[in-house]
């Protein structure tokens, strides 16, 4: 059984991870930190779990870790994990930046620990089989919507990450750019518009002349939340909305972590390909809306994308 903890304590940790890993018959939760000693008694409490006043000290009783943390605290605090030989499960996105990202599959891949970079699309069986459909047309263009109130309303208004200047190509672009890079392949050139109301208009290059759309917005006022794609040759397969347990979806996440753990199966089995090169695209995507909207070249990773997890 893998001994965890949970890094954070705000509403994902709350919702998602603690609850997600409790359903995972192969894991022991141990217990939880965060920097506010008040959430981190409550949460410790509301679900039974030992509070730590340190990080380090949660780490000396686990074996894995789970942060659900903003970026840059991921990116402090993951190396360190990482560096005492624990398995991971990280959020997207990896870091705030491409360095960050780089410094911590590198990390994962000199210290040969296990990790899962929670992309949650993957780990949703529709999505899953409905990208291994658009695969089997050897499709040329895709299409991604992702709209919803989220930055005005409910748990992640107050999310300063988020509320960033362009939060939401870190935040949610992931989750659409990871649906059409599984079913497309690596996206090479992005070029993004930006416009008043909040709305993302991406367009991709991906090889092999193959193009893909995406329309993101978290300002919509007209919608709580609506997410479809399609991809299409000869002809076209779509997803046109999508619903899933966000707790099952993590609890999948982690057993694929244990799975990892007892196979000592390669990192490449761990979506952090995928999670790298996302965030190098979204880095391309800044570059190109600072310049006008012109296509941007999208930074080489080397490390093997993987996409929806099988099985």
């Amino acid at each position: 059984m893998l001994k965890f903890g949970v890094c954070g304590t705000a509403f994902w940790a709350d919702n998602v991870h603690v609850p997600g890993l409790l359903a995972n018959e192969d894991v022991e939760l141990v217990g939880v930190w965060g920097r506010d000693a008040g959430k981190r008694d409550d949460l410790a409490s509301k679900h039974g779990l030992r509070s730590f006043a340190s990080f380090g000290a949660l780490c000396d009783e686990v074996d894995a870790l789970s942060f659900a943390v903003p970026p840059t605290a991921q990116a402090e605090l993951a190396p360190q994990a990482i560096a005492r030989g624990l398995h991971v499960i990280l959020e997207k996105p990896l870091g705030s930046s491409l360095d960050e990202a780089n410094a911590i599959v590198e990390g994962i891949r000199s210290r040969g620990t296990s990790a899962v970079c929670f992309l949650t699309r993957m780990f949703v069986d529709e999505v899953v089989d409905f990208v291994s459909e658009a695969r089997k047309l050897q499709p040329v263009k895709g299409e991604a919507s992702f709209r919803s109130n989220a930055l005005l309303q409910g748990p992640y208004a107050s999310s300063s990450w988020r509320q960033e200047r362009h939060g939401a190509l870190l935040d949610a672009a992931p989750h659409g750019m990871s649906v059409l890079v599984s079913a497309l392949g690596p996206i090479t050139e992005v070029s993004a518009e930006w416009a008043g109301d909040g709305t993302y208009s991406l367009f991709f290059k991906h090889a092999g002349e193959v193009t893909s759309t995406l329309d993101l917005n978290l300002h919509d006022t007209e919608v709580q939340f609506a997410e479809r794609y399609a991809f299409a040759k000869d002809r076209s397969v779509s997803l046109p909305k999508l619903a899933y347990n966000r707790k099952a979806t993590f609890t999948r996440a982690s057993e694929v972590l244990v799975e990892q753990v007892k196979l000592g199966r390669e990192q490449a089995q761990s979506q952090l390909g995928l999670a790298l090169h996302l965030v190098a695209v979204a880095a391309a995507a800044q570059e190109s809306l600072a310049i006008g909207g012109n296509f941007q070249k999208v930074a080489p990773t080397d490390h093997r994308l993987e996409g929806a997890v099988n099985g």
